[in-house]
C-alpha cells in the first residue's frame, strides 16, 4: 500500500485540508479492508470477514462524520469572508457626504 498523499500532520489545527487528509487516510483504510474482506470471503473465514467489515464500517462512519465537520468549517469560513449586511451599510454611509 502506498503512503497517503495527504498527511494530517502537514496541516495546522483548523485547516480544512487537515479534515481532508484524515478523510483520505480513513478511506485508504476502508479500501484496504475491502481487499481483506475479499480474501476472507474466498478463504471462507467468516470470523475474519465479520471483523474486517465491522472495522471498515466504523472507518467509513468516521469519514462521514469528518465530512460533516469539514462542511461546517468551510461554511463558517465562507460566512467570515462575506461582509455582513449591517457592516456593508455602515461602510456605504461613511462614503456618502
Amino acid at each position: 500500500m502506498s503512503a497517503p498523499s495527504l498527511n494530517p500532520e502537514d496541516y495546522d489545527y483548523g485547516d480544512p485540508d487537515k479534515y481532508r487528509a484524515h478523510i483520505a487516510e480513513l478511506m485508504a483504510m476502508v479500501a484496504m479492508r475491502a481487499n481483506m474482506a475479499n480474501d476472507y470471503a474466498v478463504l471462507r473465514d467468516d470470523a475474519g470477514l465479520r471483523y474486517t467489515l465491522k472495522c471498515a464500517a466504523a472507518e467509513f462512519r468516521a469519514a462521514l462524520g469528518l465530512l460533516g465537520d469539514l462542511a461546517e468549517q468551510t461554511e463558517r469560513e465562507r460566512q467570515r469572508r462575506q461582509p455582513t449586511p449591517a457592516s456593508h451599510r455602515h461602510s456605504n454611509a461613511e462614503v456618502r457626504p
